[in-house]
């Protein structure tokens, strides 16, 4: 209890410095280039107030999921078959290393062309610029498996089936959490940049109209919602991963 109340005092206390800092380097310049923190509060709350921010957010919500199912499914895909598939590396190894080198902006460009003005688009490059990210992270989950536990699994002549899902599956779920964390994290400025781009519904669509309007504060207040967001996210995949396989325990069953 008091660690937690210690980290929360450390981040409010950061938080604190960063707004003074920023005040301080507002008042230096002129409100269109710099709306101070007030300004932007004031923003953000305004938004909060119109039914069109909120279907913005489901917009873009929508294309982050869709996005991110798609990356579980792919890349667990992916993952557990060069986990468990060591043959199947030389050929996905390359696959992966394009997808993980081209920057997002070009695979806009194509899926653009493709698929038009769409909402396609921006589930287009989550897919293909964070699936790497949950590949990686898979395969170095594979590589901290114990050897000891599938050495004895083998002894036992414990079933293939039950081997992945009492020792690969749980072993995996740390590497998994922190993979999907990260890909969602790129996921979401992705959904974001695609729509500021496209100019297609979604929170990069009011990014755009208040770019072309010269808003400043309107730009700063959905970046600030954008971070508070981000994190609101991030807890819900962590919430979902807060379970513990006990190894011993299951393979006794």
């Amino acid at each position: 209890m008091n660690s937690s109340i210690t980290s929360l005092s450390k981040k409010g206390l950061s938080l604190l410095a960063i707004c003074l800092l920023w005040q301080i380097a507002a008042m230096q310049m002129d409100p269109f280039v710099l709306p101070g923190p007030l300004e932007t509060i004031r923003t953000f709350l305004h938004y909060l107030g119109d039914p069109e921010f909120y279907y913005a957010v489901y917009r873009t919500l929508k294309k982050l999921i869709i996005g991110m199912i798609c990356v579980l499914l792919l890349g667990g895909s992916l993952g557990l078959l060069i986990g468990l598939r060591k043959s199947c590396k030389p050929y996905l190894e390359p696959v992966i290393d394009m997808m993980q080198s081209i920057p997002p902006i070009a695979w806009l460009g194509i899926a653009i062309i493709w698929f038009g003005l769409t909402d396609v688009p921006s589930i287009f490059i989550i897919v293909l610029s964070t699936t790497p990210v949950l590949v990686v992270n898979l395969h170095e989950g594979f590589a901290s498996i114990d050897s000891k536990l599938l050495r004895m699994a083998q002894v036992y002549h414990i079933p293939r089936q039950k081997v992945l899902r009492h020792i690969i599956l749980p072993s995996l779920s740390s590497h998994l959490k922190s993979g999907m964390i990260t890909a969602a994290g790129l996921g979401w400025k992705l959904a974001v940049m695609a729509e500021l781009l496209t100019s297609t519904d979604g929170i990069g669509s009011l990014l755009s109209d208040a770019r072309t309007n010269l808003e400043t504060s309107r730009v700063f207040a959905l970046a600030l919602f954008m971070a508070v967001f981000w994190n609101v996210i991030k807890r819900c995949i962590m919430y979902l991963f807060r379970s513990r396989v006990s190894l011993p325990a299951q393979l006794n069953k």
